[in-house]
């Protein structure tokens, strides 16, 4: 019996505790929430960061997710907002997918996301995934 409830409760950590790549129910959110997920992706996976200045973001990655994080510097017009691009599987095939969130202006933000859009696009050409197989 103890045995189950400590497994319950483990489960129930790791739970809360995990970095999701669908953290909120709507992309709009506040600036506080922005900086409570970008300090758990940093805590998280700090060790893949990696700054691009001329693009004022900064990205994470995690292999187990399939996922990475872009975030907003605050030089960045949609600042403060991020881009989570990640694989998704389902029998034979394979899809790059996308979620972002911002708290700041949405025109800039949806600009960002177009932007990722595109690039998925590309990627997904190069590696011959346009409908959905490989």
């Amino acid at each position: 019996m103890n045995k189950c409830i400590f497994l319950v409760f483990l489960l129930i950590s790791f739970g809360i505790n995990a970095v999701e790549i669908k953290p909120f129910p709507r992309a709009k959110i506040t600036v506080e929430q922005w900086h409570e997920y970008f300090n758990k992706v940093s805590n998280d996976f700090g060790e893949t960061k990696r700054i691009y200045e001329d693009q004022n973001l900064i990205v994470f990655s995690n292999d187990e997710l399939r996922a990475n994080f872009a975030f907003t510097t605050k030089n960045h017009p949609a600042h403060p907002a991020w881009v989570t691009r990640y694989v998704t599987q389902n029998n034979d095939s394979v899809n790059i997918a996308q979620i972002g969130y911002f708290a700041g202006d949405e025109a800039p933000f949806a600009k960002l996301f177009q932007e990722y859009a595109k690039l998925n696009d590309r990627v997904k050409e190069d590696l011959g995934l346009e409908n959905g197989t490989n």
